[in-house]
């Protein structure tokens, strides 16, 4: 079953690289940052694989967590 496509489906995709490689680059695996953000793996993936559109909420926890302003986290 394809993926959901969300009318801003780019920028899903960036975003979700985005979170992968700084989650990489802090030498985290999906399960130590879903972890510590209290949120579920398969939503982490989903938000890395841009399968779902997160709320603000979600994506500033996950900042917080990577010790980034949101409006780091969302700048590429």
């Amino acid at each position: 079953m394809a993926a959901k496509q969300y009318r801003d489906q780019q920028y899903l995709e960036q975003l979700g690289e985005r979170i992968k490689d700084i989650r990489e680059s802090n030498g985290w695996t999906q399960e130590r940052l879903a972890e510590i953000c209290n949120i579920d793996i398969r939503q982490l993936g989903r938000i890395e694989r841009a399968e779902t559109n997160s709320t603000i909420s979600i994506l500033k926890m996950i900042a917080d967590k990577l010790r980034l302003p949101l409006h780091e986290l969302l700048k590429f």
